[in-house]
């Protein structure tokens, strides 16, 4: 197998493990056996190294001498270090987008916008976290700001293992919901004062939700 077509099916592989990660299929602190994964996609385990290495960097598995790699449990540090840092980056850049947005760039955020609350509503909250991060990636219009997309999409990859956790309890669909809304009409109509006030409280909540769902006792 040539070396192009193995960095070819790695990249493919780490799409497809970081979505089962992403989704819970693969739950958080449970381990990732090459072998396993290997047998599951019916690849050697050379792309599956490649793709859990990728995976490290990116924040979504650990490694260990003697025991392999793991996916990082879920935790109260890097819901607040994680939700701290997008509170300093993304309120500014959500401003900014609304600013600057082009038609285009708003029919992409309107169609996020309905996608989420759309399956929202329909309970499908296994695909939450992704159309979560599309949606809030959108309002920053990615192409006018790359660096800042670049940062915040690593953020939104490691928010999004919390999302689903964060939307089961009773509800709090119907509030997400709420404020998705008030932040997308805001951004619309380009108040970038107040959506960049919306995009803060809708983080620092969100935050304040997980660190209590994550203190309290199993």
């Amino acid at each position: 197998m040539s070396e192009h077509l193995i960095r070819t099916m790695s990249g493919q592989l780490t799409a497809r493990i970081r979505e089962k990660i992403l989704t819970g299929a693969y739950p958080p602190g449970s381990p990732l056996l090459q072998d396993v994964i290997a047998a599951e996609f019916g690849v050697s385990k050379i792309p599956v190294r490649e793709a859990l290495v990728q995976l490290r960097a990116e924040g979504l598995v650990d490694v260990f001498a003697h025991r392999g790699f793991q996916v990082r449990p879920l935790s109260a540090m890097e819901v607040d270090e994680v939700f701290r840092l997008r509170l300093l980056v993304e309120p500014g850049a959500v401003a900014e987008g609304a600013r600057r947005a082009l038609a285009s760039d708003s029919e992409a955020a309107r169609l996020a916008y309905v996608n989420l609350n759309d399956a929202l509503l329909a309970g499908e909250l296994h695909e939450s976290g992704e159309l979560n991060r599309t949606f809030h990636m959108a309002l920053i219009v990615p192409r006018l700001q790359p660096v800042t997309a670049e940062v915040l999409g690593r953020l939104h990859t490691l928010s999004q293992r919390y999302v689903r956790m964060h939307l089961l309890p009773r509800g709090r669909v119907k509030r997400a919901t709420k404020e998705h809304t008030a932040l997308f009409e805001a951004w619309t109509e380009g108040k970038t004062a107040e959506v960049s006030r919306l995009t803060h409280a809708h983080i620092e909540t969100t935050r304040e939700d997980l660190a209590r769902l994550l203190q309290s006792p199993k």
